[in-house]
C-alpha cells in the first residue's frame, strides 16, 4: 500500500511547506474535559476587562511671590472645562464552545473525531470567528480542516446562535497515552472571543510488529529472486502524523525486525543506504506485518530519459489537456517502478500529475522501461483558473524511483498558451530615489517571430508604461539613454508579465552619469505588422522617432502580427517561442 508523501521533508521540493500558526496570550485558565465518560464541556466566556483611564495632572507655572501691580481691572478666572465624556469601548465578541468526542478512548492508528461546538453568549454579532492554537506540542490533536473555523476563513455568529462542527483530527503523539484539542476562539478583530479551551481523549497503544526482509534488486524485474538479500541496511520507519521513529539494520540474510511499535501508518524508504536506492513508501503497521518486503534498485546513473509535449498549442481553461510523457532507458536493466513527480514549487498554473488522467505513473503505481525501449504515455489533466492570467498552463515533472536520490531524476517539462489575458509594465528610470531622467527610449521585446511590441520615452519624471500586454512571454526590456547617462545594471533586463492588468508588473532602473554602449535593439522582419491592425492603447511618455521601423507615439504598440491574434483568442498553431521558455519558479 503506497500513498503520496505528507508532511515528510523532500530535498528535491523548490518550496518548503511552512505551516506554523503562533499566537500567544495570557488567559485566566483552561477548562479540560474529563475523557471518561467524554462528557460535552463548556468553557465559559472571557469578558475584556477595562482598565480605568486616570487624567494627565495639569502643570501650572511658577507664581511670582509678589503679584504685580497692574492698572487694568481684575479679570474673573474662568472655570476650567469640564471633561468630555469617553465613548464607551465597543463591545468584544464572547462565545463559549464545547466539544464531544465520539469515543472514550482512541486507538493509535485511528482518527480521532469530536462534535465542536461554539454559541454567541454576548449581545453583539461575533464574526470572523476562527480557532487558533496557543501551544502547540506534540500531544496536540493535528487537525487539518476546522471548516469556517478555519485560520483564513471566518463564521459569523448572531447572538444566541450556535454553530456545530463535526471534524476529526490524527494522533501526533502515539506514545502518549493521550491527545488534546486545545487553543482558543479569535474574531476578526484578532482578539480572543473565548477563554482558552483544551479537550483530552485517551490514546490505546496497540501493540504492533513489524519484520520483513530487504532486497537489492540487481536485474531490475521488480521482485526478489535468491542471493538478491542484502544485510547491514539500515531501515527507518516514521510516524506519518508526528515526530516517532524506530530504527532497525537488516541481518546477513537481509532479515530485520522492529519489534514491537504502536500500530499505526508509517513512512519507510526514501533513503540511499549502502549504494542502493531505497524506494520511499507508506506503510500500516499492525499487530503481525511480517511479510514486509523492501526492495532496494541500483541508482538511474542518467539512464532514464524524458520529455513532454502538449496536445495542443492553445487551451482555455476547463480544457481536458492532453500530454505525451516520453520516456526512454539506455540502460542495461529494466527500470521498474518509474513514477512521475510534478509541480514540485506548488505553482498554481502547472499540472499537479495526479488523478486519474495520468495513469500508471501516478505516485502509487510505476511503470517499467526495459532496456534500451522508449514508451509514451498519454496522460491527462484539466488546465487550472490560474493559467489564465499567467498566460500558459505549464507541465514540469522529475521522472525516476518514488522520492529516492530525485536529485539525479530526469526532467522534463512544457507548456501552452491559455489566451484571453491582459497585463501591464510600469517602470521608472531613475538617477536615485525620487529624481527620475526624461528622455530615455524603452523598448520591449518578446521572444516570438515579432520581437518588439512597443516602445515609449521616460516622461521628464523618468516614468513609462507599456498596457494590453499578452501574459506569460519572454519580455525584456532595451533603454537608451541620452548621451551622458548609462544604466547602471543589466540592459537590456528580463521582466515577467502577468494577467490581471490592474495588477501591473513594476520595475525600477538606475541610471548614472557615464558613457557605455546602447544595446542592439532587435529588429522587427518585413512583414511584421501586416497580419493584422495594431491596436493601440493609452500610453505615457514621450513621443520619437523608432530606431526599429515603428512609430513611438506616445502609445504602446501591442499586437503585432500573430501576437494580436493571440491576444484576441482568434490564432491557431501561432508562431510563439515563449512555448518552450522555462518554467518559471
Amino acid at each position: 500500500m503506497t500513498k503520496s508523501p505528507g508532511a515528510r521533508p523532500i530535498s528535491r521540493f523548490f518550496a518548503a511547506l511552512a505551516v506554523a500558526l503562533a499566537l500567544t496570550g495570557t488567559f485566566a485558565g483552561s477548562a479540560a474535559a474529563d475523557p471518561d465518560p467524554a462528557p460535552a464541556s463548556t468553557v465559559p466566556s472571557t469578558v475584556p476587562s477595562t482598565a480605568a483611564s486616570t487624567a494627565p495632572s495639569i502643570v501650572e507655572p511658577p507664581r511670582s511671590s509678589t503679584a504685580p501691580e497692574s492698572s487694568a481691572p481684575p479679570v474673573e478666572s474662568s472655570k476650567p472645562a469640564e471633561p468630555k465624556p469617553q465613548a464607551a469601548p465597543a463591545e468584544r465578541s464572547t462565545v463559549e464552545v464545547s466539544l464531544v468526542f465520539d469515543k472514550k478512548s482512541y486507538n493509535t492508528n485511528e482518527d480521532v473525531r469530536f462534535t465542536f461546538k461554539v454559541t454567541n453568549v454576548g449581545t453583539t454579532r461575533a464574526e470572523g470567528l476562527t480557532v487558533g492554537q496557543t501551544h502547540v506540542d506534540s500531544t496536540n490533536l493535528r487537525v487539518s480542516d476546522w471548516g469556517p473555523l478555519q485560520v483564513g476563513k471566518g463564521l459569523a455568529l448572531d447572538p444566541g446562535a450556535t454553530y456545530e462542527l463535526a471534524a476529526s483530527g490524527k494522533i501526533q503523539d502515539i506514545e502518549q497515552d493521550t491527545t488534546v484539542v486545545q487553543g482558543v476562539m479569535f474574531d476578526k478583530s484578532g482578539m480572543s472571543a473565548s477563554q482558552e479551551f483544551s479537550f483530552s481523549a485517551r490514546v490505546t497503544n496497540v501493540a504492533g510488529h513489524a519484520a520483513g526482509l530487504v532486497y537489492g534488486d540487481g536485474n531490475g524485474n521488480g521482485k526478489l529472486d535468491d542471493g538478491e538479500e542484502l544485510g547491514g541496511i539500515a531501515l527507518t520507519l516514521r510516524y506519518v502524523n508526528g515526530s516517532a521513529t524506530f530504527k532497525v539494520t537488516s541481518g546477513a540474510k537481509g532479515k530485520f525486525d522492529f519489534g514491537t511499535i504502536p500500530s499505526a501508518e508509517y513512512y519507510l524508504g526514501g533513503d540511499v543506504v549502502g549504494g542502493w536506492l531505497i524506494p520511499f513508501e507508506t506503510v500500516q503497521i499492525g499487530p503481525d506485518t511480517k511479510d514486509l518486503n523492501v526492495r532496494g534498485v541500483p541508482p538511474l546513473n542518467g539512464a532514464l530519459h524524458a520529455s513532454m509535449a502538449f496536445a495542443k498549442d492553445t487551451y482555455q481553461v476547463g480544457d481536458l489537456a492532453h500530454v505525451t510523457v516520453t520516456l526512454s532507458n539506455s540502460g542495461k536493466i529494466p527500470l521498474t517502478g518509474i513514477v512521475a513527480a510534478c509541480n514540485r514549487v506548488g505553482n498554481d498554473y502547472i499540472l499537479r500529475g495526479t488523478g486519474p488522467g495520468w495513469g500508471d505513473l501516478v505516485w502509487s503505481r510505476g511503470v517499467t522501461i526495459a532496456p534500451g525501449q522508449t514508451r509514451t504515455f498519454d496522460v491527462s489533466e484539466t488546465v487550472p483558473e490560474a493559467a489564465f492570467n499567467r498566460g500558459y498552463v505549464a507541465a514540469s515533472c522529475d521522472f525516476g524511483y518514488r522520492e529516492v536520490d530525485t536529485e539525479n531524476h530526469a526532467d522534463a517539462h512544457d507548456q501552452a498558451t491559455v489566451p484571453g489575458g491582459f497585463g501591464a509594465l510600469i517602470g521608472d528610470v531613475e538617477v536615485h530615489s525620487g529624481q527620475g531622467l526624461a528622455g530615455v527610449k524603452v523598448v520591449l521585446t518578446a521572444e516570438q517571430a515579432c520581437p518588439v511590441v512597443g516602445e515609449q520615452t521616460t516622461d521628464e519624471k523618468g516614468h513609462f508604461e507599456f498596457h494590453k500586454l499578452v501574459p506569460g512571454l519572454n519580455y525584456s526590456l532595451y533603454f537608451l539613454p541620452p548621451a551622458g547617462w548609462k544604466i547602471k545594471y543589466d540592459n537590456p533586463t528580463s521582466v515577467d508579465v502577468y494577467a490581471p492588468e490592474d495588477r501591473a508588473a513594476r520595475v525600477g532602473i538606475e541610471v548614472v552619469a557615464g558613457d557605455a554602449p546602447l544595446p542592439t535593439v532587435p529588429t522587427q522582419s518585413a512583414d511584421c505588422g501586416k497580419t493584422a491592425t495594431p491596436t493601440p492603447t493609452p500610453g505615457t511618455g514621450g513621443g520619437q522617432a523608432s530606431g526599429s521601423g515603428l512609430a513611438s507615439t506616445g502609445v504602446d504598440v501591442i499586437g503585432l502580427g500573430a501576437l494580436a491574434l493571440a491576444a484576441l483568442g482568434l490564432g491557431t498553431g501561432l508562431l510563439l517561442r515563449a512555448r518552450r521558455r522555462r518554467i518559471a519558479g
